[in-house]
Formats: structure tokens, sequence, C-alpha cells
């Protein structure tokens, strides 16, 4: 008899996410806030579309930044509803960047994460019709379709379309 062996099959039962996040190192400093915009709306909308394609909506949005000198800066907000909506979702993402950068700070990292995430199907429904949010849902879920069906890189937003003379951003699943 040998100890330590067993030939049983290893179940495993894959867990949804608690938090999704992404960010990137900079190749080089970046000193203007409208580079850093960019930048967090190809993440924001990375973070979101996987937020999407697992069928979670974040009560949490955390905006990471990190500057030359390896000083860390970190700001989060909590939501009034569950979302994961790009565009209300990088809005709040924004404001977070507006909060901790002043002008002249030398950037190297940028970060962004959704937390405190809860099932799709356990939204608590609203009483007032927002015809708004649903209008970007549609948008998103439209956008989602198309990467999935042509790739992630050749569907993109508009005000992502020169992100790569900032920075090289990959997608990750």
């Amino acid at each position: 008899m040998l100890i330590g062996l067993d030939n049983t099959e290893v179940v495993y039962k894959r867990e949804k996410p608690k938090s999704i996040g992404n960010s990137v190192t900079l190749p080089n400093d970046i000193r203007k806030k409208e580079e850093l915009e960019k930048i967090l709306f190809a993440l924001t909308e990375q973070v979101t579309y996987r937020l999407r394609k697992e069928k979670l909506l974040a009560n949490v949005v955390n905006v990471q930044l990190r500057t030359k000198d390896f000083v860390d800066l970190s700001h989060q907000k909590k939501l009034e509803s569950s979302i994961s909506n790009t565009k209300e979702i990088y809005i709040v993402a924004e404001k977070l960047l507006n909060e901790m950068f002043k002008q002249g700070m030398a950037i190297r990292l940028v970060g962004m994460r959704v937390d405190n995430l809860i099932d799709k199907n356990k939204q608590q429904l609203s009483l007032f019709d927002d015809k708004y949010e649903e209008k970007q849902n549609t948008i998103d879920i439209t956008i989602d379709k198309l990467k999935e069906r042509y790739g992630y890189e050749l569907i993109t937003r508009a005000s992502n379309l020169n992100i790569e003379n900032i920075v090289k951003i990959r997608k990750k699943d």
C-alpha cells in the first residue's frame, strides 16, 4: 500500500470572482490627465466586459495609481446601485482619478477594479423606469456580442482608437 496516492477523480467547482480588475504598467511616465483618462477608459471597458461575461454586477469601483517613485495611491467608491454599465462605471472611475491626480505627477501604473460583486439575477430592481441605463446596457451588450464574434481587439469605442499610441493594453480573460 502506497500512502499519498489517490486515483479518484478531482472535482473542481469554479466559483464566481469576488472582484475583477486590470492594471497596466506604463512604458513611460505620464503627466497628462487626458492620457490617463484614455488608459482608464480602456481598462474600464475590459473590466466591465469581463463583469458582464461573468453575469455579475459591481457595487464598488476602485482606481489605483503608482507614481514614478513607487508611491501607491488608491481611491474607491461604493455605488448607489449594482451595475455593469461601462459608461456609468467609467464616470465613477474618472472622478476617483481626478481626486488623486495632481497636475505634474509622473504616473507609472494605472489600475481599476470593481468589487463587492453580486450575481446579475439577484439584482434589486428599481421602482423607477430608467431608460438611459437600459439604453447604455443595450449598447454594452451589443458591443460585447460584436467583440465575441469578431475578436476583442477588432471592435472598439471611438475613445479607444489611438490608445496604442500611449500604451499597449492586453485583454485578460
